[in-house]
């Protein structure tokens, strides 16, 4: 038997073309999205729907490559174990 997902949510943060994107920038952008202000991110906007979402813990993986590439592939491999998408994923 497989046991409960933990992972609610797969994201990216590249350091986009000036290189100061960034995991910090979208990790504050993805907190004032849920604090409701109008900030375009919109990728993972169903954590905020979760009664539990404050405490939820943010982790991240270092990684080397395209990241796109890498969250398509990992959001694969959860998929290939638990037959869907982690909840807040809507694509990939």
């Amino acid at each position: 038997m497989t046991p409960p997902a933990r992972i609610v949510y797969i994201g990216k943060a590249a350091g986009g073309v000036s290189g100061r994107r960034g995991l910090r920038k979208r990790l504050d952008e993805f907190r004032r999205f849920g604090a409701g202000e109008p900030i375009g991110h919109w990728g993972g906007r169903l954590i905020w729907q979760l009664r539990e979402s404050d405490s939820l813990l943010v982790c991240w993986k270092l990684t080397a490559g395209d990241p796109g590439s890498i969250e398509t592939s990992m959001i694969a491999d959860f998929a290939a174990v638990y037959g869907r998408r982690p909840f807040a994923n809507l694509r990939n």
